[in-house]
């Protein structure tokens, strides 16, 4: 099978990450069904497909879409997340509920009902970030979404192992992304110069390659 035939999904292509993944699986040579809240800013060489992580009913029809269609998937991308700042008695319940719905439990529903669409040998890949290793002052909140997600992802690993599915959790540190200047709430503390985005695709896409399960922030 060549690249042509398979087909990956990317969540969140709209964003840094996102969009540099796409155009590098779009480079490659694949099928990219490309997923965003506003798809007016993906390439327009993908099926563009919107996707709210805050609303299930966005989910469900995305869901109904692929199942229906019987969509064949060679990969997941969870490529989206939004950040908050501030320390956790300025943190609302609001704030928290809505970092834990966009970076762990709507992903997480997503890709666990399009399980039946994974075939042997495909993978799912996302970027995590250090913060699913450590947490940070002044990021509770948002440390305590990712690592919810990474947990998701260390237990489908063990569940789907049987079914040759690989899952990688990367975890860079601080990239040059521009999310900590889109921060739903709070604001950023100065970050020392982060690395490039294209630095870390390219180890992440080699330690796809190898078959790794988790990329820790030090391999980066």
């Amino acid at each position: 099978m060549n690249n042509s035939e398979k087909t990956v999904l990317v969540v969140g292509a709209s964003g840094a990450f996102g969009s540099a993944i796409t155009k590098r699986l779009l480079t490659d040579g694949y099928t990219v069904l490309a997923t965003a809240r506003n798809t007016d800013a993906i390439d327009e060489s993908t099926l563009k497909l919107k996707l709210d992580l805050e609303d299930q009913n966005s989910i469900d029809l995305l869901v109904k879409y692929l199942l229906d269609h019987n969509i064949q998937l060679h990969g997941i991308i969870q490529a989206a997340g939004v950040v908050g700042f501030g320390k956790v008695i300025e943190t609302s319940a609001q704030e928290s509920q809505r970092l834990m719905q966009i970076n762990n439990l709507g992903p997480a529903n997503l890709i666990s009902r399009l399980k039946p669409l994974l075939q042997e040998g495909s993978y799912v890949l996302s970027i995590t970030g250090v913060v699913a290793e450590r947490v940070f002052p002044g990021m509770v909140a948002y440390c305590s979404s990712k690592m919810a997600f990474a947990s998701f992802l260390a237990g489908i690993n063990t569940e789907w192992r049987r079914d040759k599915i690989q899952i990688l959790d990367a975890r860079p540190g601080h990239t040059e992304t521009g999310l900590s200047s889109r921060a739903i709430f709070g604001t950023a503390p100065a970050f020392p110069e982060g690395m490039t985005k294209e630095h870390v695709i390219e180890v992440i896409f080699k330690a796809l390659a190898e078959g790794k399960g988790i990329l820790a922030s030090s391999e980066f």
